[in-house]
């Protein structure tokens, strides 16, 4: 029988893209940049990021599959930090 991975980290993960998705939106809207809209989503790609790190420290998962979160996290934390220097700029 294949093991299962938590189901706690499946939905913090589930959350945390809802959140991101309704953040990209919030900060995608035309005319200028908004600080506090960039900040939130720069929020939620942490969140999606700490998501992916504890998946990817359940040994239920395939080798492959947590390598792959990993770099995922990895990816979610440098857009954090893109969104968090875009939201600098559009505050000044």
């Amino acid at each position: 029988m294949a093991a299962r991975l938590s189901r706690e980290a499946v939905r913090a993960w589930n959350q945390a893209y809802a959140e991101q998705t309704a953040a990209m939106f919030a900060a995608s809207q035309l005319g200028p940049p908004d600080a506090s809209a960039l900040l939130r989503l720069a929020r939620a790609y942490v969140e999606v990021s700490h998501a992916w790190r504890a998946l990817s420290a359940d040994f239920a998962a395939p080798l492959w599959a947590r390598h792959a979160a990993v770099v995922a996290a990895e990816e979610f934390i440098r857009r954090a930090h893109v969104e968090r220097n875009r939201a600098e700029r559009a505050h000044t």
